[in-house]
C-alpha cells in the first residue's frame, strides 16, 4: 500500500514537471503569465484564428492562475472566452450556460463593454434556436445598456456596429426589409468613424439586399458597388465574389444588361475559384449559363449546366440543382429540343416533389417524435402518481400503527416518570431547604462581582478605544510627517540654496520667482501643520469647546474670505445665498474651521471658471447648509473614504493642488462635538454637494 502510495505520488510529480515544461511553450516569449491581460488578449487571438485547441490549453492555464491567486477579473474573462470557445466548437448548450454565468461577474466588477458583450452572444445563440422573441429581448438589453455609456471608445464602437450587424441579419430573415435598412444606415456611419472597411462592406452588402427586396434596384446596385469597391480595396476577393454575384443578378433581372451581369458572374466565378468554394462556383456557373443560354448561345451554357449538376449530385446540393434542372429545361426549349426540355421539366417535378416530401416526411417525424415523447412522458407521470398513491397510502397505515405504539410507550413512561419524579421530589425538597440560604447568600456576592466585573470591563472597552484611537492618529502623525513634510521642506531647501549661492546672478525676475516658490512650499507646511494640530487636539480632547449665539451669514464671510484668492486665481464664483436672519449657537473657531476646509475642498477640485453656491434650509431644532459646486466629482467607490482617517485618502486638485487628507476628516470630528451630522453626494464628472446639519441650540 506505502509503494503504490509513492508510485502515485512521484507519477504526479513527473506530470507537474512535464505541464510545468510543456503548457507555456505553447505562449510567445513576451507572454506574461502573472499579466491577466495577456491571457485574454492571446485566447482571444487564437480563437479569431481559429487555433481551438491552443485556445484551450491557454484558457486552462490561465483558470488555475486566476484561481491561485483569487482574481476575479481574470476568473470573469477566462469564463467568457471559454464560452467561445464552446460556441465555436458547436457545443451551444454549455456555451450558453457559462454566457449566463459570466454576467453576474461582470456586474460585480462594473465592466459594462463585456456584459455587453455577453449579453450579444445569448441573443445569438437564441436566434440559432429561432427564437426570435428572446433574441430580440438580449439584443435590446444591450442596446440600452450601450446607449448609457457617455464616453466611449473604439472598443465600444466596434461592440455597436456587432449588434447593429446581429439586428440586421435577424429583422432580414423576418423579411422586415424597412428595418434592415434602418439598422443599416446606423451603421455605415458608426463604421466610417472608426475607419472599418471589412464590417463597412458587409452592413453595404445587407442594405444591397434589402433594397433589391423592396424593388429599388437602382439603389441596390449602386449599394452592390460601393461594397465591392471596398472589399476590392481591403483585398477581399472572397467577400468580394459574394457581391459581385449579387450585381451580376441585378443586371440579369429583366434582362437588363445581359453583358454587365456575364461580366460580374466571371469575376464571381474566378474569386470562388481561387478560395475552392465548391457552393460559390456552383451559384456562379448557374449565372453564367443562364445569361449564356438568353444569349442564344445554348452549347456554352449547356457546358456550365451540366458542370453544375454534376457539382450538386456529388455535394448533395439539392436546390442548386433544382435551379440547374429548371435551367437546363428553359434552354432545351428556347433551342427547340421540347423532348429534353419535357426530361428536365420532369427531372426538375421529382426532385421538387422529392424535397416537399423530405421536408413534409421531416416535420412530421419531428411531430411523431413530439408525440410519442409527450405519450411516454404522460406515461411516466401516471406511474409516477399511482406509485406516490401506494406509498401515501403503505406510510399512512405505517404512521397509524406508530402513533398507535407511541401512545401506549408514552403513557407507560409517563407513569413510570411520575412515580420516580414524586419520590426524587421529597427528597430533594429537604436537600433544596438546606442549600437555598447558602445560594442566596452565593447569589448576593455573585451580584456584587459582577457589578465590579462590568464597570472594570468598560473601562476596558474605553481604554482600548482611545488606545486604538492614539495609535491611529499616531500612525498618522508619522506618515503626514515622513511624507508631506519632507517634500515642501525639499523644495525649501533646494530653492533657497540656489537661491543663496546664484543670488547677484540672477535677474529681478528670477529672484521674485524663487520667493514665491519658497511661499507656496511654506503656506502648504503651514496649513498642514495647521490641521494636524487642528486634529490632533481634537482627538486629545485638548480643544475648548465655546458655544455661542451666531449670525450664520457673518460667519460664512468670515470662513470663506480667506478664500477669495485662492477662488480668484481659478476663477471661480463662490455664491452665498444664506440669509442674513438665520442664527445659531455653536462654537465659532469650530464651524469657521469647517466651512473654511469644506469650501477649500471645493475650490481644490472645481476647474477654472467654475462656481461654489453655499445655501442654507432651516428644519425642527436645526438648519441644514448645502456647499455644491460644478467640480470633477468623486466616484461611488471613494466617496466612502473621504470622511475617515484610516483610509488615508488623498488626491490632487484639477491644477495640482496638494492636500493633507485631514481637511474633511477634521470637520467630521467638529461636527460630531456639536451633535450634528455630516454627508456628501457626487458623481464623478457632475460635481459635488456636502451636506452639514447643526443643532439651532
Amino acid at each position: 500500500m506505502l509503494k503504490g502510495g509513492i508510485v502515485v505520488l512521484i507519477a504526479l510529480l513527473a506530470l507537474n514537471v512535464l505541464a510545468i515544461d510543456v503548457l507555456p511553450s505553447i505562449l510567445p516569449d513576451t507572454f506574461d503569465i502573472k499579466n491577466p491581460n495577456h491571457y485574454i488578449d492571446y485566447t482571444a487571438q487564437l480563437i479569431s484564428k481559429g487555433e481551438l485547441d491552443s485556445a484551450k490549453e491557454v484558457l486552462d492555464l490561465g483558470a488555475t492562475e486566476a484561481q491561485k491567486h483569487n482574481n476575479k477579473y481574470l476568473q470573469a474573462n477566462i469564463s467568457y472566452y471559454l464560452a467561445d470557445y464552446f460556441y465555436y466548437k458547436q457545443e451551444y448548450d454549455t456555451a450558453h450556460t457559462l454566457y449566463n454565468s459570466v454576467l453576474p461577474l461582470f456586474e460585480e466588477l462594473c465592466d459594462t463593454l463585456m456584459i455587453a458583450k455577453s449579453l450579444n452572444s445569448i441573443g445569438l445563440l437564441y436566434s440559432f434556436e429561432q427564437n426570435d422573441e428572446k433574441t430580440i429581448h438580449y439584443y435590446l438589453l444591450e442596446n440600452a445598456l450601450l446607449n448609457q455609456v457617455k464616453n466611449k471608445n473604439r472598443s465600444y464602437d466596434v461592440e455597436r456596429i456587432v449588434l447593429l450587424t446581429n439586428l440586421i441579419n435577424l429583422h432580414s430573415s423576418a423579411k422586415e426589409h424597412d428595418k434592415v435598412i434602418e439598422h443599416a444606415k446606423e451603421g455605415i456611419k458608426l463604421a466610417k468613424e472608426i475607419n472599418d472597411p471589412l464590417r463597412l462592406g458587409s452592413i453595404l452588402n445587407a442594405l444591397a439586399i434589402a433594397y433589391k427586396n423592396i424593388g429599388d434596384i437602382d439603389q441596390s446596385l449602386k449599394t452592390f458597388k460601393e461594397a465591392s469597391a471596398l472589399f476590392r480595396i481591403s483585398k477581399d476577393d472572397f467577400r468580394n465574389s459574394f457581391i459581385q454575384n449579387n450585381i451580376g443578378g441585378l443586371y440579369e433581372q429583366n434582362n437588363k444588361n445581359l453583358d454587365s451581369a456575364l461580366h460580374y458572374y466571371q469575376a464571381s466565378l474566378k474569386g470562388f475559384n481561387d478560395e475552392e468554394y465548391t457552393w460559390g462556383i456552383t451559384q456562379s456557373k448557374l449565372g453564367v449559363a443562364s445569361v449564356l443560354s438568353k444569349k442564344k448561345k445554348f452549347t456554352v451554357a449547356e457546358k456550365h449546366y451540366n458542370s453544375v449538376i454534376d457539382t450538386s449530385i456529388n455535394h448533395n446540393f439539392n436546390k442548386v440543382l433544382l435551379l440547374a434542372y429548371q435551367g437546363m429545361a428553359q434552354l432545351k426549349y428556347d433551342s427547340k429540343s421540347y423532348k429534353q426540355a419535357f426530361e428536365y421539366n420532369r427531372l426538375y417535378d421529382n426532385l421538387n416533389d422529392s424535397l416537399f416530401n423530405q421536408e413534409k416526411h421531416k416535420q412530421y417525424a419531428e411531430l411523431q417524435t413530439k408525440y410519442e415523447i409527450n405519450i411516454k412522458e404522460n406515461e411516466i407521470n401516471n406511474l409516477k402518481t399511482e406509485k406516490l398513491q401506494q406509498e401515501l397510502i403503505l406510510e399512512k397505515s405505517q404512521l397509524h400503527k406508530q402513533i398507535i405504539i407511541s401512545f401506549f410507550l408514552f403513557a407507560l413512561v409517563s407513569i413510570v416518570v411520575l412515580v420516580v419524579y414524586y419520590i426524587q421530589k421529597r427528597r430533594d425538597n429537604r436537600i433544596l431547604q438546606v442549600h437555598a440560604r447558602k445560594i442566596e447568600h452565593q447569589n448576593e456576592q455573585l451580584k456584587t462581582m459582577n457589578h465590579h466585573i462590568r464597570l472594570i470591563n468598560n473601562k476596558l472597552q474605553k481604554s482600548r478605544k482611545e488606545l486604538s484611537i492614539s495609535n491611529t492618529a499616531k500612525n498618522k502623525f508619522f506618515s503626514i510627517l515622513a511624507h508631506d513634510l519632507r517634500n515642501p521642506f525639499h523644495n525649501i531647501l533646494g530653492q533657497s540654496y540656489l537661491l543663496s549661492e546664484t543670488f547677484d546672478k540672477l535677474s529681478s525676475d528670477e529672484k521674485k520667482q524663487y520667493a514665491v516658490d519658497i511661499y507656496k512650499s511654506c503656506d502648504q507646511v503651514n496649513r498642514l501643520l495647521e490641521n494636524l494640530l487642528e486634529w490632533s487636539r481634537s482627538q486629545s480632547k485638548g480643544l475648548n469647546f465655546n458655544p455661542q449665539k451666531l449670525k450664520i451669514n457673518e460667519l460664512v464671510l468670515n470662513s470663506i474670505s480667506v478664500l477669495k484668492y485662492n477662488a480668484l486665481a481659478k476663477d471661480i464664483i463662490i455664491e452665498n445665498n444664506i440669509q442674513n436672519n438665520y442664527e445659531i449657537v455653536a462654537d465659532k473657531d469650530m464651524v469657521e474651521t469647517i466651512f473654511r476646509n469644506i469650501v477649500n475642498n471645493s475650490i481644490k477640485f472645481t476647474t477654472n471658471g467654475g462656481t461654489i453656491s453655499l445655501s442654507a434650509i432651516p428644519l425642527k431644532n436645526k438648519i441644514k447648509f448645502i456647499i455644491q459646486d460644478t467640480g470633477v466629482g468623486i466616484c461611488k467607490k471613494e466617496l466612502e473614504k473621504i470622511f475617515n482617517l484610516d483610509s488615508n485618502f488623498k488626491t490632487r486638485g484639477t491644477n495640482g493642488e496638494r492636500g493633507t487628507g485631514l481637511g474633511l476628516v477634521i470637520c467630521k470630528e467638529f461636527i460630531k462635538i456639536h451633535k450634528g451630522e455630516i454627508w456628501a453626494e457626487s458623481e464623478l464628472n457632475d460635481g459635488s454637494k456636502f451636506f452639514i446639519e447643526l443643532p439651532l441650540t
